[in-house]
């Protein structure tokens, strides 16, 4: 009779230990499951990390163009201020030259 209520606990246990296993086996599916979102989601992530990293390199190219055009025009502005200064002394010139000149 011992005997026999020692099986049947030991039974229940049984039951119990496989019902713990399946629950284990459905977590660590799940927990599977996570890993693999958790991959996707790590490799989305690096290739959003490589797209940043190319519209960086893309920004600073476009930043170097603007400062190489803002140089130009800036430049050009001193250029065309000696060129203007240069012309305006021609006209002074020419207006001096041409007071002297006898008027009819």
């Amino acid at each position: 009779m011992m005997e026999q209520m020692l099986m049947q606990m030991m039974d229940q246990m049984n039951k119990q230990f496989e019902k713990i296993d399946g629950h284990f086996d459905k977590i660590e599916l799940r927990l599977d499951g996570i890993d693999q979102r958790l991959n996707v989601m790590d490799q989305r992530f690096d290739g959003m990390d490589q797209r940043f990293d190319g519209i960086d390199h893309r920004l600073d190219k476009v930043e170097a163009s603007i400062e190489s055009l803002r140089e130009t025009v800036e430049n050009n502005a001193t250029e065309f201020r000696s060129h203007f200064k240069h012309i305006e002394t021609k006209l002074e010139h020419h207006d001096k030259m041409f007071a002297l000149l006898p008027r009819n």
